[in-house]
């Protein structure tokens, strides 16, 4: 599979000039010392943490209601309260796609005098991320 067949959707949108989309899941555990099990220590999965990171070169106006530009991205990451609860879809071309709730947890932009200005977005889901 060619990395461009794997896109993240925020809202229901792309980001625009995509460059990269990052997924880390983490395990939850939770550790237990029995006398049963002599001392040894026992790791049970109690969740996940599941995080993006998405890098993308910066474009604004832009005339495609799929895509999501600069300015309409940061919107969401201003957000607070319930409104910044966003939806996100993962999906790679072909595989299963995955759903859940995010929050915005880091944004930045880059813009140096030769060359595009571009933007790394940070979430992390807020509940479950389940197939969909």
């Amino acid at each position: 599979m060619e990395g461009y067949n794997v896109a993240l959707m925020v809202n229901g949108k792309t980001l625009v000039g995509r460059t990269q989309d990052d997924l880390t899941i983490s395990a939850l555990t939770k550790e237990s010392i029995t006398k049963d099990e002599k001392g040894n220590k026992i790791s049970v999965v109690t969740g996940h943490d599941v995080s993006f990171r998405c890098a993308g070169i910066m474009e604004v106006n832009v005339d495609d209601a799929e895509k999501m530009d600069r300015d309409t991205l940061m919107e969401l990451v201003l957000a607070t309260g319930a409104d910044a609860l966003i939806d996100v879809v993962y999906s790679p071309e072909g595989g299963t796609e995955y759903s859940g709730k995010a929050v915005i947890t880091g944004y930045s932009e880059s813009t140096s005098a030769e060359g595009d200005a571009t933007y790394t977005l940070d979430l992390k889901i807020s509940g479950a991320f389940t197939a969909a």
